[in-house]
């Protein structure tokens, strides 16, 4: 056999010349025994067991570097052990069938008469990482078949063994979850399924990224053409033009760090998402990546290393020291929409970044007059609404109660309240409009008087000017708001400072500004539905340097073509094959996800939610009354706080004065 020779170097040759001269010295000069070797013998004796070299006779020790243990030979009456049969194991039944079969047609070839009721046994096992190899032999006859795989082959067209589709699959599906190659280990050793060594699945893991990569982004051109294929049956003057919502997200859950300086994060994600269509398809994505685990171990070897590209398998794009950009990642969407001949006119963001200057800048570069107007997310707007609102320094007298955390929590009950308020306004508007936006903008300053009085407690404008207050004393903004009615908060003492404040947080989302910048009503919620996703398949917690960008690939494949495309999509791409049993069970996954989809966005449901909310509020309200809702919870407050910190008394250290 080819290679046998080369195996097998070690194994004792009788007779070899140049081992029996290294022998004869060896024994000669006192290193293995101090007896005197006769060199005149050239025969050998024979022991139960070994054989012994000429120049030692049975009394001598000899070396033992010639004393190999002979094979027994097998006869008739030689028993078999076999192999214990214990545990799970992944096989394919197809291959299983087949090896049984040629088992079966083998034994009656060789042993037509002798053996006519075989039994079989387990002979041989060889694991190929959660695929088997594995013969068995008949303990009657004697009759041992060859090796079979109990897997399908994948050609990937390199040299070397052939990956079972098993492990691709494997590698495939770990990157829809939370869980890397060790807790895959663990997984299968807890169902009592030998598993894989981990460097052969890391390998596999690199390779899998690789081809996720690259699928998604075929897939996502793919999408981009469907989409300029929609403008043009839609009859848009440029199909090329196509808005997007762009948000970014970071592997760390606050910007800064308490152990290490700069950014707390060390990567960052940019997804941009279509606008035009109800599909919403994700059309790019990239990623900032400062992680390097070869560039980190040769540092720490004294290796003079920079990362990124300074060494080979480098899998950082970012500098460590570098601030990821918002701006830079935009920069990046706008080159990949220009290489795609992709003009972007609107795209909406939120109040953090500035992916959509990046956009325009890429965009520039081919068409230097092109501009792009970035649109506000209403979401994110009413959420910084709220914040501001919640911060905001309105008089003592304005809320009722008598401490001060009393008066906070009516101030977070007034919050909540401006925002529910001040969106249903904007979308009435916009309904009763049409989308006009001129006629709109010539309502908006009776709107924000009559909104200001009606807090106040004056609803006599409220009729025609109000919107959502009809002015009665049974169906006035007071009884129909959830957050006030629930917990009785009838009145607020404004003074002209409290107005003035309120009208400038009303602005926020009333102004003739905001309407223009969210007069197309579209968010980042697509965006953030992503990167929701995104936390099972790259959470937080877990730093993926080297496969972050596979494991985001997967996740926007799921979101494009479903569950049932994505897998089978990425199956097909690496060359394994689904069963026509697990494609049907594909199936109803992919319909069940589709109906909670659509039960989700029904009025019905909607409405039905809204009362629930309410419900809510008013059964914690009315448990209030009567309990005591604080949990104890104060941030510190065990803590050694020193007086001259907190209070900024320094008058009384003598150091002062």
């Amino acid at each position: 056999m080819k290679g046998e020779r080369k195996r097998q170097a070690g194994r004792f040759l009788s007779g070899h010349k140049v081992l029996f001269k290294r022998q004869r010295l060896q024994a000669t000069s006192g290193t293995q025994t101090e007896y005197n070797i006769p060199s005149t013998s050239k025969c050998h004796t024979e022991t139960a067991g070994f054989n012994i070299h000429p120049l030692f006779g049975q009394d001598s020790p000899g070396s033992h570097r010639i004393l190999r243990p002979r094979s027994e030979k097998k006869g008739d009456n030689y028993h078999f052990e076999a192999l214990p049969i214990e545990g799970n194991r992944i096989v394919d039944i197809v291959k299983m069938l087949e090896m049984w079969n040629s088992v079966i047609r083998g034994h009656v070839k060789q042993k037509p008469k002798t053996c006519s009721l075989p039994n079989f046994v387990l002979a041989t096992e060889e694991k190929w990482g959660a695929a088997w190899k594995c013969s068995v032999k008949c303990t009657k006859c004697g009759f041992t078949s060859p090796v079979h795989k109990l897997y399908s082959e994948v050609h990937t067209g390199k040299r070397g063994p052939k990956p079972a589709s098993v492990n691709l699959t494997l590698q495939s599906g770990l990157m829809d979850t939370p869980i890397s190659n060790s807790r895959a280990r663990l997984l299968m050793a807890d169902l009592d399924i030998p598993p894989p060594a981990r460097n052969s699945m890391q390998k596999l893991t690199n390779y899998v990224n690789t081809k996720t990569a690259r699928l998604n982004t075929l897939s996502m051109r793919e999408k981009i053409t469907e989409v300029k294929s929609i403008n043009a049956r839609g009859g848009a003057m440029d199909p090329n033009v196509i808005n997007v919502a762009v948000d970014g997200r970071y592997n760390c859950i606050t910007i800064g760090h308490s152990k290490k300086p700069g950014q707390g994060a060390s990567q960052a994600i940019a997804l941009a998402c279509e606008t035009n269509t109800e599909h919403k398809y994700i059309l790019a994505a990239v990623m900032q990546n400062k992680l390097c685990w070869i560039g980190a171990w040769m540092k720490g070897k004294g290796m003079q290393v920079e990362c990124p590209g300074g060494h080979e398998g480098c899998t950082a794009n970012l500098v460590t020291e570098a601030p990821l950009s918002e701006l830079d990642m935009g920069r990046a969407l706008g080159t990949e929409f220009a290489l795609q001949n992709v003009l972007i006119k609107f795209a909406t963001t939120d109040g953090d970044g500035r992916a959509a200057q990046g956009i325009e800048e890429s965009l520039q570069y081919l068409h230097p007059m092109w501009k792009v107007e970035r649109l506000a997310d209403p979401t994110h707007l009413a959420a910084s609404q709220f914040r501001q609102c919640s911060n905001a320094k309105f008089s003592d007298n304005m809320f009722p109660g008598k401490t001060k955390l009393e008066k906070g929590k009516f101030k977070k009950i007034l919050s909540q309240d401006v925002k529910a308020r001040c969106s249903l306004i904007v979308k009435n508007l916009l309904k009763d409009h049409c989308g006009n936006i001129q006629e709109l903008k010539k309502r908006l300053p009776k709107i924000l008087q009559a909104t200001i009085l009606c807090y106040d407690g004056d609803c006599s404008k409220c009729r025609v000017h109000s919107v959502v207050c009809n002015g009665n004393l049974r169906s006035n903004w007071w009884i129909r708001s959830m957050f006030l009615a629930a917990n009785k908060f009838t009145s607020l003492q404004m003074e002209d400072n409290d107005k003035f404040i309120l009208n400038e947080i009303l602005k926020i989302r009333l102004s003739e500004e905001a309407i223009i910048k969210t007069r197309f009503n579209t968010n980042t919620q697509k965006c953030e539905a992503l990167n929701r996703s995104l936390s099972v398949s790259l959470p937080k917690n877990v730093n993926y340097g080297r496969n972050a960008m596979g494991r985001l690939s997967s996740t926007i494949l799921r979101n494009n073509i479903g569950i049932k495309g994505s897998t089978e999509g990425k199956a097909n791409y690496l060359g394994a094959k689904l069963s026509s049993k697990t494609r049907h069970s594909l199936t109803r996954m992919e319909n069940e996800r589709k109906y909670y989809s659509q039960y989700k966005n029904r009025p019905a449901v909607k409405k039905r939610n809204l009362f629930t909310r309410g419900r809510k509020l008013y059964s914690f309200a009315k448990y209030k009354q009567s309990h005591s809702v604080e949990s104890g919870y104060k941030k510190g407050q065990l803590d050694f706080q020193n007086r001259a910190i907190t209070d900024n008394s320094l008058e009384d250290h003598s150091y002062c004065q």
